[in-house]
């Protein structure tokens, strides 16, 4: 038995003291993280998009299964041949869409990717993309979750194996020959941009590999040329095209299922994720979420026109779902301009509607408003997006990358089937878009 002296006896009920103290003051002065809100969730698939992409700790388990079955299924030639997506970009919800394309490319095709850099949007003109500006450019892991990618691939689908940039850079992986396949009319008959043109009736491993074939008899023209593996790989420059797939094709659904998955491997980086738990576990009643498009890029309807039509919708949505004797909804505003936000909150107030959003939400929370601020604009999107999944009812615009993917999301077919006012079960989708912007190739494509 130990025996304590005297002395230190006197002070251990201090000392257990302090040390209670000190933990409750730590807890209480912690910012608050989601744990028990009055978020929505609409049924499990959207449940388990948020959790792989937004989720603030590890996410929970899932077998991926039309991954692995596309991996099994799938030829793998034995060669060092390796997908190079180049032409990436636009706004996140766009860019997230590509990069599902040059993952599927990869899979379709049984080859490998090298990850891609990617540009950010100029802050100050968000028209300007930095196609062309070196100094714009990203990794894919400083814009997404790298490991989570990884992870994933080597667990579900090990055939395809992933090259990072740096890895190239470095030297540690050499690269003997960088070729480019065209993806246009020239080469795809009756191809059109944005039209969708890949399906399981016209194979884009079959395109790939007649391009592939091509390229290396181009280059065995010359006598002194010869084919070695071993003495570095072969990348395939590619434009992994924004809408090229018409994943709703499929009969069988596989595409669409497969297209989903491809859908939870690309996770958002801890800080915004960190921002929308924050801000989730700030919303202490239901609310819904309003996609307010009006920054300076937007090429909709007039501010006028979306605040008169927004307004009205929530009324419609109230009147189906709520109750005369409950609490009207919180109204949180997804937008990306400060100055046009105080509209809304103003025009809400005098319907009746409480309207929030990111910045005032996270006015007593200095360390998560700075977090805000320093995000880029499509960054301080994706915080939007996390809060917009877990809506009672949510409103976009059907011409929107970033409406239509939430929408997408909110469905358990991975699909937005139409308004949840005029569908007769939309399975707890709870969403409404305006027919506003072009959008023809977003159902079967995006």
């Amino acid at each position: 038995m130990i025996v304590l002296p005297g002395a230190l006896l006197r002070f251990l009920p201090l000392l257990l003291i302090s040390c209670i103290i000190l933990y409750h003051g730590w807890k209480f002065a912690r910012p608050a993280e989601i744990k028990d809100s009055s978020a929505y969730t609409a049924h499990p698939q959207a449940e388990r998009y948020f959790e792989q992409a937004f989720s603030i700790d590890k996410p929970v388990e899932y077998d991926f299964p039309a991954l692995k079955q596309q991996c099994e299924q799938a030829e793998w030639p034995k060669n060092e041949v390796y997908l190079e997506c180049s032409g990436i970009f636009a706004g996140l919800t766009s860019i997230i869409s590509q990069v599902k394309v040059c993952l599927k490319m990869a899979l379709d095709s049984g080859h490998g990717i090298i990850l891609p850099s990617i540009p950010y949007r100029n802050e100050k003109n968000l028209k300007e993309l930095n196609r062309f500006n070196e100094e714009a450019f990203m990794t894919y892991g400083e814009w997404f979750e790298e490991s989570h990618l990884l992870e994933i691939i080597e667990r579900f689908c090990p055939q395809m194996r992933i090259i990072k940039r740096r890895e190239i850079e470095s030297g540690e992986i050499t690269v003997q020959h960088r070729w480019s396949i065209e993806l246009s009319s020239k080469t795809a008959p009756g191809f059109a941009p944005l039209q969708g043109y890949f399906w399981k009736g016209r194979r884009f491993k079959d395109f790939f590999d007649a391009q592939y074939s091509q390229l290396e008899q181009l280059f065995l023209l010359n006598p002194n040329n010869k084919l070695n593996h071993e003495a570095g790989i072969t990348a395939i420059q590619i434009d992994p095209q924004f809408l090229v797939f018409r994943v709703t094709d499929d009969a069988t659904g596989q595409d669409l299922k497969l297209w989903n998955d491809l859908g939870y491997l690309v996770r958002f980086k801890e800080p915004p994720r960190r921002v929308v738990s924050r801000l989730l576990a700030q919303i202490d009643r239901p609310f819904y979420g309003v996609h307010f498009r009006v920054e300076s890029d937007q090429i909709w309807s007039s501010l006028e026109n979306q605040l008169q039509v927004d307004l009205d919708a929530l009324d419609h949505a109230w009147n189906m779902y709520g109750s005369p004797d409950e609490e009207k909804p919180l109204v949180y505003l997804a937008c990306g301009d400060q100055n046009q936000v105080v509209k809304f909150v103003e025009a809400g107030k005098e319907r009746g509607w409480e309207v929030t959003h990111k910045w005032k939400l996270a006015k007593e929370d200095i360390n998560t408003l700075k977090t805000i601020n320093r995000l880029s604009f499509d960054f301080q999107g994706a915080i939007d997006m996390g809060v917009m999944l877990k809506s009672h009812f949510f409103l976009g615009i059907t011409g929107s990358a970033f409406s239509s993917s939430v929408a997408n999301a909110r469905d358990s077919t991975g699909r937005y089937r139409g308004s949840s006012f005029s569908v007769f079960d939309d399975g707890g989708a709870r969403t409404h878009l305006f027919n506003d912007g072009e959008s023809n190739s977003y159902p079967c494509c995006l």
